[in-house]
């Protein structure tokens, strides 16, 4: 007889199919005290923005920074629709009215990051089925100030214009991914998903050439000048001619990147340095004349009478009065058009193109913010007529409010065209650079001879022809006024005129060049020289109470 034994081995085969059977019992009919402590948790996997990086002027001030704010959500599952009345006024309308009846969804977001202290009202209720999760908001510690060149962002804080969208790529942080639970007892837990946190700190920067003191000058005084004339709009810039560095940039009407209400009005968003083609008028004049002075064209003895008016082609020209004889300088001084259209019967269209062009005009100038627009100057071919003598007077070709103060500021550095930028420095994560600006010049448009010459012309129409308002005892302003038609579709529209005054100043050695417009205005005068020249002024004024 053979005799069976029982092997280890069977034993523990035994003993794994109990603890298995036992864990599948648990699993599909777990314990009823279980199931009610599972039901009252919640979690969910989330993905949120995170800090993008800095924006700050020269001097280290933030203009943009990420800040803490809170958004909110509910389980549809766990809500209770009569709960909704006490988050009437805490939250947008449109979602308070899906969240008084019954939601097809697990997870419906009924605010998006809310700042204190809504958040914490909104918190402080304890709602059963509302949630919420920490995010970043864009903001904008200074207001409307540089809105423009800024820009702002959508609310998942991608870049949509401005130096917000120029330097996304820098500025922008992946969104995290994040659990959100609530446990047995109530209580929220905000959990990072492992390997998933990005956000500990985002240290890049774009640090901006523009000076915030000097900034809050310009729009303070640009904005005095807008809304005293009834303006359409108005654009200001300041800038180094020596090195093409923008140290200002203002436009109006503005908006507040903190507020999107206020993005409605699309002439709000219009950045009008860059993005604004309009006539110059005569402050294209000394540019035009350096260059005729440059040619042998005209030399700085030649003598013209003006008799207040001249025919050319089937369009006749005419000046505020009959000037009488007049040498170049005069004519800039006393901003004569008669003088400057027979400056340039002579002129070869070809020649006066290619220079203009080295000036800058009908191109954009590659400055690093987007938007910007080339302006318009019609090939020479089509130069027949009148169209040399408009020119010379600043019709019949449109610029950008920094393509002409770039073309100036070549006048009052001896000649040299430099290419604007705004941006000093970029700095990625870690602190490395990107990127830094710096003085490129671009072309050479004048002899330092002529310059130097043409900037004696405009100092003389400020302390004696028609830019006498800009004058500020001290400080040896050269500038030139300008009073352009505005054209339309059928010729110039009458009563519309955009008065601008470009000047700079100590005029022996600039420091600054600054550029004003006022488009259109409505109340009181229209000239260059009694609606923009003194906005000027009083910019200096305060620019040299604090240099």
């Amino acid at each position: 007889m053979i005799r069976l034994r029982k092997s280890p081995w069977f034993l523990l085969f035994f003993f794994i199919v109990v603890l298995i059977f036992r864990l599948y019992s648990l699993q599909m009919d777990p314990d009823p005290r279980v199931r009610s402590q599972a039901g009252s948790q919640y979690w969910a996997r989330l993905r949120v923005t995170t800090p993008r990086g800095y924006i700050r002027d020269r001097n280290g001030i933030s203009l943009a920074i990420s800040t803490p704010s809170v958004s909110f959500f509910i389980d549809p599952t766990l809500w209770e629709p009569a709960n909704a009345p006490l988050l009437q006024d805490l939250i947008p309308r449109s979602r308070f009215e899906r969240i008084s009846g019954k939601i097809d969804s697990r997870y419906f977001l009924i605010a998006r990051k809310i700042d204190p202290p809504v958040s914490d009202k909104i918190a402080n209720l304890k709602l059963p089925g509302l949630f919420w999760v920490k995010e970043t908001k864009r903001i904008y510690p200074q207001g409307n100030t540089l809105s423009h060149v800024l820009g702002f962002c959508d609310i998942d804080d991608r870049g949509l214009a401005g130096s917000e969208l120029y330097w996304d790529s820098v500025l922008y942080a992946p969104p995290e991914g994040r659990i959100i639970a609530k446990d047995a007892r109530g209580n929220f837990v905000d959990i990072a998903i492992p390997g998933q946190s990005l956000a500990v700190d985002n240290d890049s920067t774009v640090q901006l050439t523009i000076d915030s003191r000097l900034q809050h000058i310009l729009e303070r005084r640009l904005r005095e000048g807008f809304v005293s004339h009834k303006a359409e709009w108005a654009a200001g810039i300041l800038l180094e001619p020596s090195t093409g560095r923008i140290l200002g940039m203002a436009s109006l009407p503005d908006f507040d990147p903190n507020d999107r209400n206020t993005f409605l009005a699309k002439e709000s968003l219009r950045n009008n340095v860059i993005s604004r083609v309009f006539e110059p008028g005569s402050t294209l004049k000394p540019i035009i004349m350096g260059n005729l002075i440059d040619n042998g064209e005209v030399s700085k003895q030649t003598s013209i009478n003006c008799q207040g008016r001249i025919k050319v082609a089937d369009v006749t020209i005419h000046d505020i009065k009959s000037h009488g004889r007049m040498d170049p300088s005069s004519i800039i001084s006393d901003s004569c058009n008669v003088g400057m259209v027979i400056s340039v019967r002579n002129s070869d269209p070809f020649q006066t193109y290619s220079f203009l062009k080295r000036c800058g005009f009908g191109d954009p100038s590659g400055i690093e913010i987007p938007g910007e627009e080339s302006g318009l100057l019609i090939p020479p071919s089509q130069w027949r007529g009148s169209v040399p003598a408009t020119i010379s007077i600043g019709h019949g070709i449109g610029v950008t409010p920094l393509q002409l103060a770039v073309a100036t500021g070549a006048l009052a550095n001896g000649g040299k065209v430099m290419k604007p930028y705004i941006v000093s420095e970029i700095r990625s994560r870690g602190g490395s650079i990107q990127y830094r600006g710096k003085p490129v010049t671009v072309s050479e448009a004048f002899s330092e001879k002529t310059s130097k010459w043409m900037v004696e012309a405009m100092r003389a129409a400020v302390e004696k022809g028609t830019g006498r308002s800009a004058e500020v005892p001290g400080s040896s302003v050269a500038g030139k006024t300008g009073t352009a038609q505005v054209p339309g579709s059928g010729g110039y529209q009458k009563g519309d005129y955009t008065p601008s005054f470009v000047g700079f100043w100590p005029s022996y050695s600039p420091r600054y060049l600054l550029l004003v417009v006022i488009g259109n205005p409505r109340s009181g005068d229209f000239l260059g020289g009694k609606v923009a020249a003194p906005v000027f002024r009083n910019i200096v004024l305060d620019i040299e109470q604090i240099s």
